[in-house]
């Protein structure tokens, strides 16, 4: 019946097509399975420099928005301010970020890229683009456009249930 209207409003039960799903079909089970895959993609290509995806992006946030204390590198990067301070402690240890006492606000530290860190940037940049090509792979150019709209879509209208909302600097 073409132009037909159903009964059930949109949202009722069974019109989402959640209502029989498997839970190998779930999109938090699926995002999860990626996210393990990209982690080891990561951690593959990248092994030469001992970096994690998070100290990663860590740095990379560092370097293209430059020192910054460490609630605001919190926000930047998505991460609770647990897991960045760790963060943090392992990359001052490698000497890739120094952290300094704020002189505005004595209980904030400001964290800065060093000349070490953004050498390892530069150095590890290669492996990177090669992680998020391989990870991508499986899919044609259309493919990977539409997902990676897709996924800043969720992530960006989901952001407020995050744990640790992403937030850019001020």
């Amino acid at each position: 019946m073409t132009g037909a209207t159903s009964d059930r409003s949109v949202g009722a039960k069974g019109d989402d097509g959640f209502e029989d799903m498997s839970f190998l079909d779930m999109p938090g089970h699926l995002l999860r399975r990626c996210q393990q895959i990209a982690v080891a993609v990561f951690l593959e290509e990248c092994r030469a420099f001992d970096l994690s995806p998070i100290q990663y992006v860590a740095l990379a946030a560092l370097e293209r928005f430059g020192p910054m204390d460490q609630v605001s590198l919190s926000g930047v990067t998505a991460l609770d301010r647990t897991t960045i301070i760790v963060v943090l402690k392992k990359l001052e240890e490698r000497a890739l970020v120094t952290r300094t006492t704020s002189g505005k606000d004595k209980r904030a530290n400001i964290v800065t890229i060093t000349e070490t860190g953004r050498q390892t940037m530069r150095a590890v940049s290669p492996s990177v683009l090669q992680a998020q090509k391989s990870m991508l792979s499986p899919l044609n150019t259309r493919e990977r456009t539409q997902l990676l709209a897709l996924l800043k879509k969720m992530a960006n209208g989901n952001n407020g249930l995050s744990r640790a909302p992403h937030r850019l600097p001020s």
